[in-house]
């Protein structure tokens, strides 16, 4: 019986040994799991792919505004927008990119790398011109078509020193959500990040693209845009984290 007796009290005391190690070390295993949650949560927040540029509730008005009397704001400072009518609407320049001479599918290359924006139709190069892409805000990357095009717009958004509220912006084609190619005039630094999630133009490259691409149609999209990180020599449009659109 005393041997019995000592079995079970060796037992007894290994069960407490086990106890007291879980009573000791479960909080911090509880902490490490919390923690490795909230983190996984946070890193695939900030990978989520964005869905706004140009408000700060996702809901930005995509209709055509004109202001001509209006004052913009942008980094703190006023800037002047242009004079918009609806005759700059009218497709005049269409035979600046060949429109008439040039055949096959048309297709907008964004490189992020390089800031430049090429714009094809069929195999021929029919428009390459430096841009500013997202500096405050990532332009996302992939695949798209322009859903829709305006003559003029408001945007607004930002925080801070970085807010920003400009009317008369010309020449706008969204390709996803609000985020779209269109014409800048409150910034002449194109060929470096300086956009907060838009692709900026000058505005008379703005409008000559304006002019050549096709909103969707029926059954048929608007002009394709591939916004690549990079493009390689080999033409290569190369997105390491593409919106599935």
């Amino acid at each position: 019986m005393a041997k019995k007796s000592s079995r079970h009290k060796e037992r007894t005391g290994k069960n407490r040994g086990w106890l007291a190690y879980f009573r000791r070390y479960f909080p911090l295993l509880f902490v490490g799991v919390i923690f490795f949650t909230v983190t996984t949560v946070v890193l695939k927040a900030n990978q989520a792919p964005p869905t706004c540029a140009n408000s700060k509730s996702c809901t930005s008005d995509l209709s055509v505004k004109i202001e001509n009397n209006a004052i913009g704001i942008f980094q703190g400072k006023q800037v002047t927008p242009p004079k918009i009518t609806t005759a700059m609407a009218k497709s005049s320049e269409l035979s600046v990119l060949g429109a008439n001479t040039v055949n096959g599918e048309k297709h907008i290359y964004i490189d992020l790398a390089a800031q430049t924006l090429y714009a094809y139709q069929g195999k021929t190069l029919v428009l390459k011109t430096l841009i500013s892409s997202g500096k405050w805000r990532d332009t996302p990357t992939g695949n798209f078509h322009i859903w829709e095009k305006l003559i003029s717009t408001r945007m607004s958004g930002g925080e801070g020193t970085d807010a920003y509220d400009l009317p008369n912006v010309p020449y706008v084609m969204y390709f996803y959500h609000d985020f779209g190619l269109h014409g800048a005039y409150w910034h002449d630094n194109f060929g470096h990040v300086m956009s907060h999630g838009c692709v900026n133009m000058r505005a008379v490259d703005a409008k000559v693209l304006f002019d050549w691409t096709d909103s969707p149609s029926g059954n048929k999209p608007g002009t394709a845009v591939s916004v690549c990180d990079k493009i390689t020599k080999e033409n290569r449009c190369i997105q390491s984290n593409p919106i599935n659109n």
